[in-house]
């Protein structure tokens, strides 16, 4: 695993091969994240100046909370402003990503190859079926 600068890892956190934890990015208590999780990535945000478009700068945070599960190859993104937010106890299957901003309830669920736009908020305790899209 490659953990970033300022990064804080809670008790019996499990980091399994290659996952990528970027600057700042904060793991609560006995969370696992399987190979190839990346969190804390750089949000995609481009706006046109001039013609041209122009990469807005992803300044926000990532907070993964306690007794999360994060499947392979998931990534999260970092907030554009103020935090991306995985709440206590979710579980979330492989191949997902989440986006800048995105707040995810407390013991929600999200199957395989869901996509998470930046900016939405799932609730507590939902399930989000396989490869669903959700608009923020």
């Amino acid at each position: 695993a490659v953990v970033g600068d300022d990064c804080e890892l809670g008790e019996d956190v499990v980091l399994h091969a290659q996952v990528t934890l970027y600057a700042g990015v904060r793991v609560g208590a006995r969370s696992i994240l399987h190979a190839g999780v990346r969190a804390g990535v750089d949000g995609f945000g481009y706006v046109y100046a001039d013609g041209v478009q122009r990469k807005v700068p992803q300044v926000g945070g990532c907070v993964i909370g306690a007794d999360v599960e994060i499947g392979a190859n998931t990534t999260i993104d970092r907030g554009s402003v103020g935090a991306t937010e995985i709440g206590d106890g979710v579980k979330i299957d492989n191949l997902v990503h989440i986006a800048h901003n995105v707040r995810i309830g407390e013991h929600s669920i999200v199957v395989a190859q869901v996509g998470i736009a930046g900016s939405a908020t799932i609730g507590r305790r939902v399930t989000l079926g396989g490869q669903a899209g959700v608009n923020g």
